[in-house]
């Protein structure tokens, strides 16, 4: 009997990693866009430039697959958001995380064209894990 249960007790804790990836955990994966967003800002007159490197945080493998899939018409998206930038939008943190939540908006419209609804929940945060302004 207690065969069976050490047997059944092995059995279930070597069955969690299998039962986690079928959604009984939460799944997190960061998707680094490459290269980082390179981009002159702020209209006419002196040349200004803004870096940003951003990473994307998605809810499933799928949604890490479709997001791979409509990288270039994520970057093209967020390089117009980037360049339509102000000095006053990005030199604060309330700034930059207008930015933030502005990107992250555009990323799940793209999401949301092409899949409906469901295209939403893919993209759980955006992050700039680097934004660097030369003005």
């Amino acid at each position: 009997m207690l065969k069976r249960l050490l047997l059944a007790a092995l059995l279930l804790v070597s069955a969690l990693p299998v039962l986690a990836q079928q959604g009984g955990g939460a799944y997190v994966e960061y998707i680094e866009l490459q290269p980082p967003f390179i981009t002159n800002y702020g209209g006419p007159g002196p040349l200004k430039y803004l870096k940003a490197e951003v990473s994307i945080k998605v809810t499933s493998r799928e949604a890490e697959a479709k997001v791979k899939l409509h990288q270039p018409n994520i970057r093209n998206n967020l390089v117009f958001l980037l360049s339509r930038q102000n000095d006053d939008s990005v030199n604060s943190a309330a700034g930059r995380e207008q930015i933030r939540r502005q990107a992250l908006e555009a990323v799940r419209e793209i999401l949301v064209e092409e899949y409906g609804q469901q295209g939403y929940e893919m993209v759980g945060d955006l992050l700039f894990t680097s934004f660097v302004v030369q003005s």
